[in-house]
């Protein structure tokens, strides 16, 4: 290469490096929201103009950044009215009514980015969404489409919001609570999430003063374990959180952990020296979860199970294990007419699962005989050994015979624990007719021809006695609770204890007694209760008026004048010292004590409603009745409310495992709770459950009578769409 060409070279590179070095990064996008309220200066881009005032600010990227201008936005007056005319001015055409009831009337509502912000934030809590759906680009798009002029937040915005709101609802539920001085109780758990990290849910129930039944959630945080102390710190720290300063009763299951939180609760509550804040000293605070105690009885009787339920076992296994086998089933259920439907496989350790399952294959059972006729698979599956032990079955007409026995005998059991479970309504006034519809079950079943049912009953009593034996075990405030019921009252519980005691009239006569002691001393607890939270006759406001003139209690004018006459100042210890003030207690107690045999006495001994009347709202009654009986009022509204299971509580383990799955483990203790208890709050609200309707009784009856037929019915239809894509095969 000759020198020039050597040097042209040099001078060729030379200028490439100098245009490289020319060349700039292009400009950041701006990516504050703050920027959509500013604009940038075209002669000066190093600052920008409030689009609303007009004013100018530095905004140098390295000199002076966003921090003047976000606390402009914050107070420019500008900006407020331009926000407040969008609020109030912009309106949007819709039509009145829900979308089942959409009526013809065209209306404006006015349209707001911050209630367009609120409103996807109560979509990320009650749809139980991740708080990274706002990132979704679908999402987004529909947002673009459907509201155009609305500013879609991040996730760590929502995040924040999730977390304002859960603490403004909790201000307003504190208040409620508080400011009603509402007396509650409790129902908990405890649960491990997929972080391996405890957790413990308190749910509490009241009454208010509309009679409304309520069930929010209080707490859901991490609990380091299990132990009944470390329970029992975490309920009354979370009491003390609320401001709950009065507790009726704690429902839980039968952990021996519990029996110490309970006592550890009763302690510390009785130290706050609220002379209120528990009845009867607790004594009857500790309600164990009847659901708990009805399974224990079913599973202590069905620990070895009849050869019919394993014969009939392993037939729903067979149609069960392939789609061949199924079309088989459900071609031989169509040739012998048996209703649409399909067989349901149990659960060998849940009981209510096998009772579905028997009740379920009976309407089959036609089919299956027809199965033993047709299809040699079928005779060939049940010779063959499992586990080295030949399978039962197929079931012979013996074996439906002892599953129809076998299902009406569970059938009370399975009854009553969709009773125990309700919780749209109240159950603590059906309870007691529960157990002695259980009692009487089992007395029933103990001498049956059948040695396998009177064995297996005689198994689950052993269980019964050992929580409810005779009544005697049971918490005796349930029985109050069915007493307070106005179609039952005191003539049930009399009822049930000669059914309980057959002929023994005087141990009947000792519980009638008892239990009607104990609503008297209620009765004398509550009537104490309403005359310290009321002003008192002797108290300073009756003593401090003019002496000379009229006393501000007329009842007693001569104690101020007694007072007077003694000269000096006002003094308790004197005050309490004067006979004529003790002689004036004496015969307010004296008045009192007739009042309250009068009252019990009197709601006692006038007409019960009809029993036939299932559907009445007890709730309702004593809404309307309430002012004829003041005390047993209050009574009745701390009594009916207390829920005897503690599905409330775990009905929450659904929503748990959905918000802290293994794909959002990383969510912190406090989000969690915020999500959850939002959630169940915003639910409650929308969801109202109004004590005047009767709508959601009767929609949960028509839910426990139809529960059976619906779990079928999908199951059947996931079943036919595993089958259409498969396609017909051959038998």
């Amino acid at each position: 290469m000759s020198d020039d060409e050597d040097q042209s070279v040099q001078m060729e590179g030379t200028h490439r490096g100098k245009e490289k070095a020319k060349r700039k990064r292009p400009p950041m996008k701006k990516r504050s929201a703050v920027w959509n309220h500013f604009t940038l200066l075209e002669d000066n881009p190093n600052k920008c103009m409030c689009n609303y005032c007009g004013k100018q600010y530095q905004c140098h990227s390295r000199l002076d950044g966003i921090t003047n201008m976000t606390r402009h936005i914050k107070t420019c007056e500008s900006y407020k009215t331009f926000r407040a005319q969008q609020s109030g001015s912009q309106q949007n055409l819709t039509s009145e009514g829900s979308e089942e009831n959409a009526s013809n009337l065209v209306l404006g509502k006015g349209w707001s980015q911050d209630a367009c912000r609120m409103a996807v934030t109560k979509m990320i809590i009650m749809g139980e969404l991740p708080l990274s759906f706002v990132d979704n680009k679908g999402f987004r798009h529909f947002c673009s489409v459907a509201i155009p002029q609305f500013v879609m937040s991040s996730r760590r915005t929502i995040g924040r919001d999730v977390m304002e709101l859960f603490l403004e609802e909790k201000a307003m539920l504190k208040s409620l609570i508080c400011n009603n001085k509402q007396r509650v109780s409790l129902t908990t758990d405890l649960w491990t999430s997929v972080q391996n990290m405890s957790y413990m849910v308190i749910t509490a129930h009241f009454i208010d003063s509309d009679w409304c039944l309520n069930r929010r959630i209080i707490s859901f945080s991490a609990i380091e374990d299990h132990r009944g102390k470390s329970i029992g710190k975490k309920i009354v720290a979370c009491l003390q959180d609320w401001g709950v300063e009065r507790l009726f009763a704690i429902t839980v299951d039968n952990a021996t952990a519990n029996d110490v939180a309970v006592g550890y609760v009763t302690m510390q509550l009785l130290s706050w020296r609220n002379d209120d804040a528990l009845v009867l000293a607790g004594q009857y605070m500790h309600v164990r979860c009847c659901a708990h105690i009805l399974n224990l009885i079913v599973v202590s009787g069905l620990g070895e199970l009849h050869a019919s339920v394993i014969a009939i076992r392993n037939a729903v296994k067979y149609v069960r294990s392939s789609s061949m086998r199924l079309r088989t089933f459900k071609q031989c259920a169509e040739q012998v007419n048996c209703p649409k439907g399909i067989v349901v496989l149990d659960c060998p350790t849940r009981w209510n699962s096998t009772y579905l399952m028997l009740m379920t294959a009976l309407k089959f059972q036609a089919a299956f005989d027809r199965m033993t006729e047709v299809d040699k698979p079928y005779e060939a599956f049940f010779p063959e050994k499992e586990n080295n032990v030949r399978r039962v079955g197929p079931p012979g007409p013996d074996d439906w015979e002892s599953a129809e026995r076998i299902v009406k005998f569970l059938k009370v059991f399975y009854d009553a624990t969709l009773l125990f479970s309700a919780f749209l309504s109240v159950t603590s006034n059906l309870c007691y007719d529960i157990i002695g519809l259980i009692e009487s079950s089992l007395t029933a079943l103990q001498e049956s021809t059948d040695p396998w049912v009177s064995s297996m009953a005689y198994s689950m009593r052993e269980k019964f006695d050992k929580y409810w034996e005779s009544t005697g075990k049971i918490n005796k405030m349930l029985i109050i609770a069915s007493i307070l019921d106005p179609r039952a009252k005191m003539d049930f519980a009399k009822h049930i204890f000669e059914i309980i005691f057959g002929n023994d009239s005087l141990m009947v006569e000792q519980m009638t007694k008892a239990v009607k002691d104990l609503l008297n001393e209620f009765y004398d607890a509550y009537s104490a209760f309403s005359a310290s939270s009321t002003p008192s006759m002797y108290g300073e406001s009756g003593l401090s008026g003019s002496y000379g003139g009229t006393s501000s209690s007329q009842r007693f004018t001569t104690e101020a004048n007694l007072v007077d006459v003694a000269g000096g100042e006002y003094d308790d210890t004197f005050q309490v010292s004067r006979p004529f003030l003790g002689y004036a207690r004496k015969v307010s107690i004296q008045n009192e004590s007739r009042r309250v045999v009068s009252e019990v006495e009197r709601y006692l001994k006038d007409p019960v409603e009809d029993p036939s009347n299932l559907k009445l709202n007890v709730l309702l009654w004593w809404r309307v009745n309430g002012s004829r009986y003041p005390i047993l009022e209050k009574i009745a509204r701390d009594v009916l409310v207390v829920p005897v299971s503690t599905v409330a509580s775990e009905s929450a383990f659904s929503t748990r495992r959905r918000i802290i799955d293994e794909y959002r483990s990383s969510l912190t203790p406090a989000m969690v709770e915020a999500l959850i208890c939002t959630e169940n709050w915003l639910q409650s609200k929308l969801f109202a459950n109004p004590v005047y309707n009767l709508q959601e009784d009767i929609k949960e009856q028509i839910f426990h009578m139809e529960l059976q037929e619906e779990l079928i019915k999908s199951q059947a239809s996931t079943v036919e769409a595993v089958s259409a894509d498969i396609g017909v095969m051959d038998v």
